[in-house]
């Protein structure tokens, strides 16, 4: 019985567990990344700032076709042992999770745990030192 009740406290409190902090101020700064579509016909490229206070904003571009198009959001962030988990409330009911790897110190390789999803992202300096990127 003592045995049941500590492994339920240690999956009660896996929810509070945080990252170092050390691996945590890997992700923040400003990223890009790519991901092109299932059938190889839109490709999807972003800008991401992560912020200290586990806010984000995101620039997506979906390269079309027809043109490019693009949309923009916001939202929170955060790691929560070797997963990371991001939301856009007012477009996600629940968060994105990702297993993830630190490539470097500006690259970190993502994978959906739910999608056959995968992806790299690339520190650069600032959305505003990125050719291409009007605001």
């Amino acid at each position: 019985m003592i045995v049941l009740q500590a492994g339920c406290g240690t999956l009660n409190n896996a929810s509070e567990r945080r990252a170092p902090e050390d691996i945590r101020h890997m992700f923040i700064g400003t990223w890009e990344g790519k991901h092109m579509g299932r059938e190889g016909k839109i490709l999807h490229t972003w800008i991401q700032n992560r912020s200290e206070d586990g806010t984000y904003s995101i620039i997506f571009f979906h390269h079309t076709e027809k043109g490019i198009y693009k949309s923009t959001q916001k939202g929170k962030w955060w790691i929560e042992g070797n997963r990371f988990y991001e939301i856009a409330s007012d477009v996600l009911e629940e968060p994105d999770v990702y297993q993830f790897g630190i490539l470097s110190e500006d690259e970190i390789r993502f994978r959906s745990v739910v999608k056959d999803y995968e992806f790299i992202d690339k520190r650069i300096k600032s959305f505003r030192d990125h050719p291409g990127i009007w605001f």
